[in-house]
């Protein structure tokens, strides 16, 4: 009975040997396609790949059962905590895109000076008085904040200025995949935007999801297999679609 039992846990089909399977074959386009920049860079380009975004829009419009599996997994997300890199996956502020490398903030504030900039690589820096930040990634600004050596009212400034910079690179995805219930409400002007802000919001939730899996971040327990279920049937259907030429 032991090996009955042990067979018996063993029947469901394992989502995320499925999802490794999915991404692999993903991470092999991305490689090929961006041989020459690291896997955070690769996400951000494919963002702009208009052949990925014509497959992913006409899955949309015409693919079985697939605006269902993106609000599927939408849903499955929202449901659980899932972490990367110590923070819980959020998709109501998914950062898309680059970023416009400029000052952010350049000038005098109750008297102090701040020097706020984002800078290349999607990262910022910021200088208040004699502090100094390294740079870093918007994933990473609340550590950054708590640990700078700057007075409350002074994080409050540099954190708020930067929020706003990045509000016009970001996507609510929760907000967005509600409008696939009535996508055909939308004329076909936006509902181009909504499909390019849900695509290039997803490419950065898939990329969260597969470093949580692989940096061993997952609680493996139903409803996280969930997320990874219909995180495969989601990549699957769109790894079948890119040519492969």
């Amino acid at each position: 009975m032991n090996k009955f039992k042990t067979y018996r846990e063993s029947i469901d089909i394992d989502y995320y040997v499925y999802f490794t399977k999915a991404y692999f074959a993903f991470n092999a386009y991305l490689k090929c396609k961006y041989p020459n920049n690291n896997d955070t860079e690769q996400i951000q380009e494919i963002q702009g790949n208009i052949i990925v975004l014509g497959k992913f829009e006409g899955l949309v419009n015409s693919g079985k059962h697939f605006k269902d599996d993106l609000i599927a997994l939408r849903d499955a997300i929202t449901a659980t905590e899932i972490m990367n890199n110590g923070k819980v996956i959020n998709l109501s502020v998914v950062k898309i895109g680059k970023h416009e490398v400029k000052d952010v903030f350049n000038q005098k504030f109750n008297k102090t000076q701040y020097f706020i900039k984002a800078i290349d690589g999607d990262k910022f820096t910021f200088t208040v008085k004699k502090y100094q930040s390294n740079p870093f990634s918007y994933d990473d600004l609340d550590q950054v904040i708590i640990n700078a050596k700057i007075s409350k009212t002074q994080k409050e400034k540099v954190k708020s200025e930067i929020i706003g910079f990045v509000s016009k690179y970001t996507v609510n995805l929760i907000e967005e995949l509600d409008k696939l219930k009535s996508f055909d409400e939308y004329d076909s002007m936006e509902q181009g935007k909504i499909i390019k802000g849900i695509y290039q919001g997803y490419m950065v939730i898939l990329y969260k999801l597969r470093n949580a899996l692989f940096h061993s971040e997952v609680e493996p327990n139903e409803d996280v297999m969930k997320v990874y279920k219909f995180a495969y049937f989601t990549l699957r259907k769109i790894v079948h679609k890119i040519p492969v030429s």
